[in-house]
């Protein structure tokens, strides 16, 4: 009885533990998502210079409220490389907080990609204030219709 406990104990923590990983440890790979949500509001400030440099520089050239309201969102950088250096596909897929369980999609086509790649992804203007902010994501690099790499955010399923 206690043989049998343990081994179904090791095959739940086994099974757990793949559930939690992300694919893409091979030739390509995504290796960060830096996500970052620009709301209405005054300028934080802060010790750290660069929080208020992160809001200001999304905001540049706003100049009136309008233009202002135009670029608050989400704004996803993906940091990915490959040693493959074929076209890929990145595509983006998330939830937003109005939508429920709807499924929105953004893709990039990268015809020659560097060994380190960054693209950037954005959810803002009327889709990102008629819809809500950005709940959930997945990333992905797709290489010939196949999903070598992908990273997710937690609450993603």
């Amino acid at each position: 009885m206690r043989a049998g406990l343990t081994n179904l104990l090791l095959l739940g923590i086994c099974g757990f533990l793949g559930g939690c990983t992300t694919t893409g440890s091979g030739p390509v790979a995504i290796t960060k998502v830096n996500p970052y949500h620009l709301q209405s509001g005054p300028i934080v400030k802060t010790e750290d210079a660069m929080i208020e440099f992160e809001q200001r520089r999304h905001l540049y050239g706003a100049v009136d409220a309008a233009e202002r309201r135009e670029l608050y969102g989400n704004y996803f950088t993906i940091f990915w490389k490959t040693e493959t250096r074929n076209p890929v596909t990145v595509r983006f897929e998330y939830r937003q907080g109005s939508t429920g369980l709807q499924i929105h999609t953004k893709e990039v086509e990268v015809v020659s990609p560097k060994r380190q790649n960054t693209t950037k992804f954005e959810v803002r203007g009327d889709d990102y204030h008629k819809n809500g902010k950005v709940t959930q994501w997945r990333a992905s690099i797709i290489e010939n219709g196949v999903v070598v790499a992908e990273y997710k955010s937690y609450l993603w399923q």
